[in-house]
């Protein structure tokens, strides 16, 4: 019976046994697959958004920005590769060490360093993706179209369209975008390697951005406030030990790099860009409509009717996907900025400077149409039956979507691959007296025009002398060729001067030539050059050279 027994149930024991091993290498294989299917996923979707990053050498006309000469407020930028690194502290003026030192990367001489802000805006649109497509969506449909919205506004908006030129701004949008996406990170997981990420975002970022600080506080601060409103204590008194962590790092690269930029001619400079509470709150309330009046079109959502709602709805929808602490950081910067305005410590909606601010505003309203078009299609699908529902969801949330980027494109059309960069060509100047003038010849170069000089004249090395008259504080000059001579101001004075030596290094009797090297010139500067060169009888032997401001003059008159 044993025998028996055994002998009938062999052949059920091993079919079992080989079914538990079938089942056990389809059990393996599914995940095996799954994974294989995720990794393709993921590759495609991280080449989708490297693409859409790429897309700026599209929107910008790259040829334009490697061509065009620097003006004014780039040579200054520009210059600080041509003195030693370690004066760089020094010479970096306003602009933040980081962004300077990154210039070095760059070929000397040309205008590949603008490269590097088309590199941040690139980095900004990635960012813009990550952040909108992590926030928790209910459906990865979803989630992709709030990243994609998220990224094209990014890419699109006209603030960022503008910016070509040798400055931080694009560096700005791209840190406080990171700023924001650590933080939604940071509520989709607690952990202490993410407020590691966030607090090293902050006092690093400021390196190559000033205004990450401001993003950075807005962000600490609605992360200790969720976590105080939830009675998370242990994650409230994590927050702020790292945020008081934080504060201190980030002074001490504002005092070690920052603090000597900050000179008093920057108030005045910036005085129509501060809000006059002084004045009472009509003027306070007619200073905030002019700034939005003469900015909204860079915004590119339209008229208020329909960007402010949008804002709410994103701000909602940000919210509602339990991303609280992300939502409050993004309100809290508008009055934040406001506040500081007031204070007079930074400009409010100056386009370059509130870079950042449009940027982060312009996500907003992309991840509110992407709420609005999940919203949408999820009442389709619950009050239509069956395959009916699943296409018309799908046909209401893409037309929503549809109407978005269309919307965004409108926006952009009149600002994709602008020429804006302003004409000021010392570049060409530099190069035709370098190539025309004689040995015994005296350059005369005015005071605005020193930086990019100093940045296109390939013969020798430029130095660098201190003038309170610029707000920079220095000024580029020519140490063994005294036959440079540098304005040491724009008024009548400085031109007096600037001519004077000029004269006495040609040796009055010889045929020597100076050449007047000038750009950014205002108008009391430009008359005072016309009536010096009168008064020295010097206009009557002189010619102007191309457009651009250069004029050769004879001092020996006709007999030269």
């Amino acid at each position: 019976m044993r025998v028996d027994d055994a002998s009938a149930s062999a052949p059920d024991a091993a079919t079992g046994a080989a079914s538990v091993q079938a089942g056990a290498a389809g059990a393996q294989a599914a995940p095996a697959a799954g994974r294989g299917r995720s990794r393709v996923r993921l590759l495609a979707e991280s080449l989708t958004v490297l693409v859409l990053g790429l897309l700026v050498l599209v929107v910008h006309d790259v040829g334009y920005l490697l061509g065009a000469p620097f003006w004014t407020d780039e040579s200054w930028v520009a210059v600080t590769t041509r003195f030693p690194l370690s004066q760089l502290p020094v010479t970096t003026s306003s602009t933040p060490i980081g962004w300077s030192a990154l210039l070095r990367l760059f070929p000397a001489g040309g205008q590949a360093s603008r490269l590097l802000p088309l590199a941040f805006a690139g980095a900004a649109v990635m960012i813009a993706y990550w952040l909108a497509r992590r926030l928790g969506w209910r459906s990865a449909p979803a989630a992709v179209a709030a990243g994609l919205l998220a990224g094209i506004g990014v890419l699109l908006i006209p603030a960022m369209l503008v910016r070509d030129d040798l400055k931080q701004y694009t560096a700005d949008a791209a840190t406080a975008l990171l700023i924001l996406a650590l933080t939604s990170e940071l509520e989709r997981g607690w952990a202490r390697r993410r407020l590691a990420a966030l607090s090293v975002a902050a006092w690093g970022g400021m390196l190559v951005s000033h205004t990450t600080a401001f993003v950075a506080v807005a962000a600490f601060l609605a992360v200790c406030v969720v976590q105080l409103a939830r009675r998370a204590w242990r994650r409230l008194a994590e927050a702020a030990v790292t945020g008081a962590g934080t504060a201190v790092l980030m002074a001490a690269v504002y005092a070690v790099f920052d603090a000597r930029a900050v000179v008093p001619g920057l108030t005045t400079y910036w005085q129509d860009f501060y809000l006059p509470l002084s004045r009472g709150l009509h003027a306070s309330a007619s200073f905030v409509t002019a700034q939005f009046e003469r900015t909204h079109a860079f915004f590119g959502l339209g008229p208020a009717w329909l960007a402010i709602p949008l804002v709410v709805a994103g701000l909602v929808t940000i919210f509602r996907l339990g991303r609280p602490a992300t939502a409050v950081a993004i309100a809290v910067l508008w009055p934040e900025m406001l506040a500081l305005s007031a204070l007079k410590k930074y400009p409010f909606l100056d386009l370059r400077t509130s870079t950042f601010l449009l940027a982060v505003t312009v996500v907003v309203p992309a991840i509110g149409v992407a709420g609005v078009a999940s919203l949408l299609a999820g009442w389709l699908r619950a009050g239509l039956p069956g395959r009916a529902g699943q296409v018309a969801a799908g046909l209401a949330g893409g037309g929503v979507i549809a109407a978005a980027v269309a919307g965004f494109a409108v926006g952009a059309q009149p600002y994709a691959r602008s020429h804006q960069i302003p004409v000021e060509d010392v570049r060409d100047q530099a190069r035709y007296v370098a190539a025309h003038a004689g040995p015994a010849d005296v350059i005369v170069v005015n005071l605005n025009s020193n930086w990019g000089f100093a940045y296109y004249w390939r013969r020798g090395q430029p130095g660098r002398r201190p003038d309170n008259a610029v707000l920079q504080r220095y000024e580029a000059y020519f140490p063994g060729q005294p036959r440079i001579v540098v304005a040491r101001s724009r008024d009548r004075a400085g031109v007096d001067a600037a001519l004077t030596r000029a004269l006495a290094l040609a040796r009055p009797g010889s045929c020597a030539r100076i050449w007047l090297v000038r750009a950014h010139l205002n108008p009391a500067e430009r008359a005072a050059w016309g009536d010096a060169l009168r008064q020295d009888q010097l206009f009557r032997f002189s010619r102007l050279i191309g457009t651009d401001g250069l004029r050769v003059v004879r001092p020996g008159g006709s007999r030269c």
